[in-house]
């Protein structure tokens, strides 16, 4: 949101400049939510203190409106339109040299109360976090989220994470749920259970079930994912990657175990090889595309082997620890 551009508005609004179209841009804009009207009201009460200053003083505009613009995060900083220097622009310039503070500190704080609240998990394999709105947040080792205690009062229910993290996010179509990334991206949340995984090189969402908007960089907004679909985002490249999951397994450390739904003999060992830490070799490619449907499991390894050497009549060896060979075999009929 381009905040810096309806604060110039307020100003205009109480110089007495606002023109009939920006007055309904900035009617619409303190109409979206309770934050954006306690800020007007913030410029409001600095520009009556500011009634007192004399021509005599003579601030900067170019370098106190730059402070202001610097602390407020915004897409493209709005142009200055700069008028006749007269009272009114030199009460505006006294209520930008001391907004040029007050708004970054309004920011600030606003930000610090939005995320009162912090979870980490550092020793576990994964915790579970109930969240006061009945969002359940499952988080992966490593892993931290920033959270409200309450939501009371909020127009938006906003989450910050790093790491990896599993949301199954409580309905509510009138508080949306957004999660805040690194470098200003976010997943908008429409009513799901997805997947969130951030390194240093990718952002990887992916939804169960549900839909989820994903903005890798806090500006451009991607196709809406839907159930199975995955969204990989690299970051050195600048690049959105929208597919199809084989497989929902990347979830295994929040289900516990493996799953598969007619998902193809190579991504099944390809998901075996993940969990279980594990090689396996395929030499029979012909079966490498079979599909293979079996219910959520954490068996050992040497049972779920057994279980697929049956189905798909293979030969199973264990070539040394940690490394098996698979050979023969047929897709079943």
């Amino acid at each position: 949101m381009n905040n810096n551009k309806y604060l110039s508005l307020v100003i205009k609004q109480l110089s007495g400049e606002l023109s009939p179209q920006e007055a309904i841009e900035l009617r619409d804009w303190l109409a979206q939510s309770p934050r954006n009207e306690r800020l007007a009201k913030e410029f409001e009460l600095v520009w009556k203190k500011s009634e007192g200053y004399e021509k005599s003083f003579s601030p900067n505009l170019d370098q106190a409106f730059a402070q202001v613009q610097s602390r407020i995060q915004t897409d493209v900083p709005a142009p200055i339109r700069v008028v006749s220097f007269g009272q009114k622009m030199l009460r505006a310039a006294a209520a930008i040299a001391v907004l040029a503070c007050a708004v970054w500190g309004y920011q600030s704080f606003n930000a610090a109360d939005r995320f009162d609240s912090f979870a980490s998990v550092q020793q576990e394999a994964k915790q579970q976090f109930d969240l006061s709105d009945g969002t359940k947040v499952w988080l992966r080792k490593g892993s931290t989220l920033q959270y409200a205690a309450a939501y009371e009062g909020q127009t938006e229910r906003y989450v910050r994470l790093t790491g990896e993290g599993y949301f199954k996010v409580a309905h509510d179509p009138e508080h949306p749920f957004k999660v805040e990334l690194s470098n200003g991206a976010s997943v908008e949340v429409l009513g799901t259970e997805f997947n969130i995984k951030e390194t240093e090189t990718n952002t990887t969402v992916l939804v169960r079930s549900g839909k989820v908007r994903f903005s890798p960089d806090g500006k451009t907004q991607s196709p809406v994912l839907t159930a199975n679909q995955k969204a990989v985002f690299d970051k050195s490249k600048a690049e959105l990657r929208v597919s199809m999951a084989n497989t929902l397994n990347d979830l295994a450390w929040q289900t516990g175990g493996l799953e598969f739904v007619k998902t193809p003999l190579s991504q099944v060992m390809a998901d075996l090889e993940k969990f279980y830490q594990v090689k396996i070799s395929l030499n029979n490619q012909t079966i490498a595309t079979c599909p293979h449907t079996a219910p959520l499991t954490n068996a050992p390894l040497a049972q779920v082997l057994e279980a697929l050497a049956l189905t798909y009549q293979f030969k199973v060896k264990e070539v040394e620890t940690g490394a098996y060979e698979l050979t023969g075999g047929s897709c079943v009929e």
